[in-house]
């Protein structure tokens, strides 16, 4: 990003700050981050629908093993 200060003293002693574009850049990297791990998630989700699975469930003085399909 170009400094837009009056007196720039030709690129010297110009305090052009950066943390902004940083800042941006940080903030976008997030959110695709996250977009990508909701759409992984919502996939896994959609594609596990149907799969046999088991419940062991142990009590105090037995077991139950409880057998059906994902939802």
């Amino acid at each position: 990003m170009p400094c837009k200060k009056i007196d720039c003293n030709q690129g010297r002693n110009c305090d052009c700050d950066r943390s902004t574009d940083r800042a941006i850049v940080g903030i976008f990297a997030l959110m695709l981050v996250a977009v990508i791990v909701m759409g992984y998630g919502v996939y896994k989700l959609l594609n596990t629908s149907g799969q046999q699975c088991a419940i062991e469930v142990q009590f105090k003085d037995s077991k139950a093993t409880y057998i059906g399909t994902a939802v």
